[in-house]
């Protein structure tokens, strides 16, 4: 027989980020045992109240202020918005620090990190917050090894995550732990997500990034043109003829943006694309080496160690596509078997 429903509680610091709050909890309504909901769940609010206002004004009912809860929780999730970036009451602090040692897991979504982090329990370890936060998550708090590119990371119970929608990223995974890989790979489909989002573990594009901080209108649209011609030679001279520049102009110009050589940026670009190609297909390492302008299979193996410290074969067993296995599953039936 079944024990009781796993308890999932969210707690928010209004105001709060709704999909921080209703994308895991979309992912988590899924799992059934027997026509009833595998997980339960319980909103917690830092503040007094029937109600807790998001960010734009948007109210969720049926939630309790952490003082007066004193139920089961087996996965304690604190979601971000403004007011999880804010400081937090001495209680609250307690409070989280008892329930976290009863807890199986525990979980930040986006800037929630930063009330985990206020209790002293992710020092010493890996942590991961909204990519525009890390800075000011650096200066506050000095005892964490704060890594800006992942979408979530584990270390030991303690899960902490990117921004806003990595929260449904870490829920797919934390169900993944719980029921397997297929009845993740089920929900995924249902919502119409992917079980590994695209890019791997990068939080955002380095197109996107370095797009959003070039200040240089020459070279603004240098980062589309390269991935529109990575199969071309893509030395000094042919990049500064893209951007109408002398090669030493360019050079001068590239290093003030880019803070990087030339050659180092077309392959992380490279590499990039071959993420891709990686993830999505199961095109040969040899394919993917040439179509990403790699002159063969040895050359994109030795750029991804130097770029991300893995293979290219060991990036793609971590996040390519799901197996004909997972493929077949049928949506409607999550779990029958426990």
């Amino acid at each position: 027989m079944r024990q009781s429903s796993p308890v999932i509680a969210f707690l928010a610091a209004p105001p709060f980020e709704v999909l921080d709050l209703t994308g895991p909890l979309s992912v988590f309504t899924y799992p059934t045992v027997k026509g009833k909901p595998y997980y339960s769940f319980q909103i917690i609010a830092t503040q007094p109240g029937d109600f807790i206002k998001s960010r734009g004004g948007i109210s969720i009912g049926d939630s309790r202020r952490y003082s007066e809860y004193d139920g089961p929780i087996d996965t304690l999730i604190a979601i971000g918005g403004e007011g999880a970036v804010e400081q937090q009451s001495p209680e609250l602090l307690n409070w989280i620090r008892d329930r976290s040692s009863r807890a199986r897991r525990v979980a930040s979504v986006c800037t929630g990190a930063f009330i985990l982090a206020a209790t002293g329990l992710l020092d010493g370890k890996r942590v991961a917050t909204h990519w525009r936060y890390c800075d000011l998550f650096v200066s506050r708090y000095k005892h964490l090894k704060v890594e800006r590119d992942p979408i979530f990371i584990k270390d030991g119970k303690f899960y902490t995550t990117a921004g806003v929608s990595a929260g449904i990223d870490l829920a797919l995974a934390l169900v993944e732990e719980d029921l397997g890989r297929a009845v993740a790979a089920t929900i995924a489909r249902e919502l119409v997500l992917f079980l590994r989002r695209p890019g791997g573990q990068a939080q955002y594009s380095t197109l996107l990034a370095q797009q959003e901080g070039i200040s240089d209108a020459r070279i603004r649209d240098l980062p589309v043109w390269v991935r529109s011609n990575l199969t071309r030679k893509l030395d000094v001279e042919t990049l500064a003829n893209a951007v109408a520049m002398s090669p030493r102009t360019f050079v001068r110009q590239f290093k003030s943006q880019f803070d990087e050589t030339p050659a180092r940026w077309v392959q992380s670009l490279r590499v990039e694309a071959a993420m891709q190609h990686l993830e999505n297909g199961n095109m040969s390492l040899r394919k993917i080496a040439l179509v990403t302008g790699f002159r063969d299979e040895q050359a994109l193996r030795r750029a991804f160690l130097q770029q991300i410290a893995v293979t290219p074969k060991e990036y793609r067993e971590r996040f390519g596509g799901m197996d004909s296995d997972y493929k077949s599953e049928q949506p409607h039936i999550l779990v029958d078997h426990l």
